[in-house]
């Protein structure tokens, strides 16, 4: 029995003597393939040294104009290196005065500069930049600018209200505005088919009449019986005419803007429709009527008028006046006269 487990006893001995060897002799193997793969000037306390990775990501800026707050189509944003001031890139602002810049570093510091397209870089290293750090592509940068008001006339036709519209000066200026966007519309189909109108009538003996900012007073075929008409339903008439010509065209009552909200559209070749007086004097005031279904009672304007501003040069405007025509106005005469009539104003535009 004794001889039988012998064997067995050494068998056990040496599998286990062989797994000794395996093990230590596999540490040493894998400790010495460490050290050969550990270059030499690599100590066991010296730290892995990592670059830092630019995290690039867009850009979106607006240009704006600090003259007027409105925004600046066509022109060109350059991002410059602060140090040295070499040109990094330069992007063109789209139709609403919008550039996006591609790949900038989150973190880096530019200086920003703009200038019109075809400015040489000889006249743009001598403006003044805007230091810009891009944080990331969430937000939307406004970048001011000043630029100074160029002359520009507007060729609005020249279309009279005599003799069929004696009193139909905001029509006719309306009128042509229209034609000069293109919809072939006369003065009088936009007198009798679009504009708003209301007639006079008494009540208890009192004069009755509408609203001027909702209607027409009167007819303006009338030299007698017509009287006016405000912004509001001069817009209603060109909406009328719009859709009736199939135009895309839009309106608005851009009432309540101030000089520079107005010559604003000069610049962008958009023609006002204005209330002002006849003379450009003061307002003068004499009778008037209870508005209809109320008690409030409307003084009439005796030198109201309305004309349409067509051009700026150098304080100067030019307006089709559709009593005279073409003229030319001293520029804070004619807007003393818009202020003091309540300064109204509409604006068809593409």
């Amino acid at each position: 029995m004794v001889g039988n487990h012998v064997p067995t006893f050494f068998k056990l001995s040496l599998l286990l003597i062989s797994l000794i060897i395996l093990l230590f002799g596999c540490n040493n193997i894998f400790q010495k393939q460490s050290e050969k793969s550990i270059p030499e000037n690599f100590g066991p306390y010296k730290e892995l040294v990592f670059k830092p990775i630019n995290i690039m990501t867009s850009g979106i800026f607006i240009l704006e104009n600090s003259r007027n707050n409105q925004h600046i189509k066509d022109f060109v944003l350059h991002l410059i290196e602060p140090i040295g001031e070499n040109l990094i890139t330069s992007v063109k602002s789209n139709s609403t005065g919008e550039v996006k810049v591609d790949e900038l570093i989150i973190g880096k510091e530019y200086l920003m500069k703009v200038s019109n397209i075809g400015e040489s870089w000889e006249s743009i290293t001598n403006y003044v930049g805007q230091p810009y750090i891009h944080e990331s592509s969430d937000g939307v940068f406004t970048l001011e600018t000043y630029i100074v008001r160029e002359a520009n006339h507007i060729d609005v036709p020249t279309v009279l209200q005599n003799p069929e519209l004696p009193n139909g000066c905001e029509i006719t200026s309306l009128t042509a505005v229209l034609n000069y966007f293109g919809i072939d519309v006369h003065k009088t189909e936009m007198a009798d088919v679009h504009l708003p109108q209301k007639s006079f009538g008494y009540e208890n003996g009192k004069k009755t009449g509408p609203d001027p900012r909702v209607a027409f007073a009167g007819n303006p075929r009338s030299l007698n019986g017509g009287w006016y008409v405000f912004a509001d339903p001069i817009v209603k008439a060109a909406e009328g005419a719009i859709a009736a010509y199939g135009s895309a065209l839009k309106v608005s009552n851009v009432s309540g803007s101030d000089q520079e909200e107005i010559l604003s559209y000069i610049d962008r070749n958009i023609p006002v429709v204005m209330w002002v007086t006849l003379d450009f004097s003061p307002p003068i005031k004499r009778g008037g009527w209870l508005i209809q279904g109320t008690n409030e009672f409307h003084s009439s304007f005796t030198n109201l008028h309305a004309v349409v501003l067509e051009g700026w040069e150098d304080g100067k405007v030019h307006i089709m006046n559709p009593l005279k025509g073409h003229m030319i106005i001293p520029e804070n005469l004619f807007f003393e006269s818009y202020v003091a009539l309540g300064s109204q104003a509409v604006v068809v535009e593409k």
